[in-house]
């Protein structure tokens, strides 16, 4: 059988963490059938570490993969970004003449297509990620109104309109973005979460009930609600004076300790830890839910946090916050855990007694690795892909 050759352009770099876990981990299972060729903006360290480099285009040689690295640059911001588009529209001027199909991951990747196949007439997929001009301004990087914005807004509309098809982290995005543009109700659109490698997370069924509550991943940043975070902690410890609590994450230890002190909370009750990906698994088996009080609004509506369905491979059930991509909404289909409403004191009691009810049903672990197979899994995110790819071959002879 012929492969199909696939354009594959991303502005994150496939040496990262997320490059090899979020589209590696995918276009290695749809390697059997198509023929990728991944362009990827690597940051300098990384390119700079030949081995790793080697190693990684070894294994893609594996899967038949294509890997093309080109240097990513960050300063001064827009002109920095402005030279990366240039380069990608040189690329991809260059490879689109032997695919089929061009797969955009975000928005430089798919304006540098859009604008290619203007001339070359190849379609692409516009894989959006996230609501990127929403972020830039909750970010404080973008203001709204202002000449870069109404350009990156009037960009985001025509890729949405052209691309053969849309691909968003949540279904809250495309419903946010059908009301805002109606005619995209027409549009060709697929919801594919970010995915997890289930077999590094395995079902975790303690015979003892753990007391631990706890997180991981970034918390000092303007995404989480630090505050929401350790007011659930001072809760839980007036509740249950065993309690005890874990924080795993590269955050600074001493930022997060000395926010401890100021809820009253004694050192020897908080474990903060950071991880390697690998070891991430055992590191949270010990907890009890993980907590993901993440801000909400707008810029949040198209995000899926990856570990939600990490935690839920391990069978931990989660607390987590409305408005923010379709985390909710999961946890109440699944029954998976606690929807809190606000981060006031009385809603987080209210959610660590509901908690506390939940955990009396023994089907709960099961129920939360069930959740995270049927919705995090690579598996089934490879699959969805693959019918976006064979709606477009379909219709589009090369």
């Amino acid at each position: 059988m012929t492969k199909k050759k696939i354009l594959y352009l991303s502005y994150t770099g496939l040496m990262e963490p997320l490059g090899r876990s979020q589209i590696l981990a995918y276009l290695s299972r749809l390697s059997d059938e198509y023929q990728f060729t991944i362009i990827s903006f690597e940051k300098s360290a990384d390119l700079d570490n030949i081995d790793d480099i080697k190693a990684l285009k070894k294994e893609c040689e594996s899967y038949g993969i294509n890997w093309q690295p080109k240097a990513y640059h960050h300063k001064p911001r827009l002109l920095a970004t402005l030279w990366d588009l240039s380069a990608l529209i040189y690329y991809t001027w260059s490879y689109s003449n032997r695919a089929q199909v061009i797969h955009c991951r975000s928005y430089i990747p798919a304006i540098a297509a859009w604008i290619v196949g203007k001339t070359t007439k190849v379609p692409f997929v516009f894989d959006m990620r996230a609501l990127w001009p929403e972020e830039m301004i909750d970010a404080g990087r973008l203001e709204r109104g202002s000449m870069i914005h109404r350009i990156l807004v009037w960009l985001e509309s025509k890729l949405l309109k052209d691309a053969a098809h849309v691909v968003s982290l949540t279904q809250a995005a495309v419903d946010y973005l059908q009301i805002q543009q109606p005619y995209l109700k027409n549009q060709n659109f697929s919801v594919i979460t970010t995915c997890v490698d289930l077999d590094k997370f395995k079902l975790n069924t303690p015979i003892n009930k753990p007391k631990k509550l706890g997180t991981m991943g970034t918390v000092i940043s303007g995404w989480y609600h630090l505050d929401w975070l350790f007011l659930s902690l001072k809760t839980q410890l007036q509740r249950d004076s065993s309690a005890t609590f874990k924080i795993v994450t590269r955050d600074s230890e001493k930022m997060l300790r000395g926010m401890a002190k100021q809820y009253g909370l004694q050192q020897s009750k908080l474990e903060i830890m950071s991880s390697s990906p690998n070891d991430i698994a055992s590191n949270i088996a010990d907890l009890k839910a993980g907590l993901l009080y993440f801000t909400a609004g707008i810029s949040k509506l198209g995000s899926a946090p990856t570990r939600m369905g990490e935690f839920l491979a391990c069978g931990i059930p989660v607390i987590g916050n409305r408005g923010v991509g379709d985390m909710a909404s999961l946890i109440e289909k699944y029954q998976v855990g606690v929807v809190i409403e606000d981060g006031s004191q009385k809603s987080i009691y209210q959610a660590l007694d509901n908690l506390d009810e939940l955990y009396q049903d023994k089907e709960l672990s099961k129920r939360c690795r069930y959740a995270a197979e049927e919705y995090f899994s690579a598996d089934k995110g490879a699959e969805k892909y693959r019918k976006v790819y064979k709606a477009i071959t379909s219709l589009y002879k090369k």
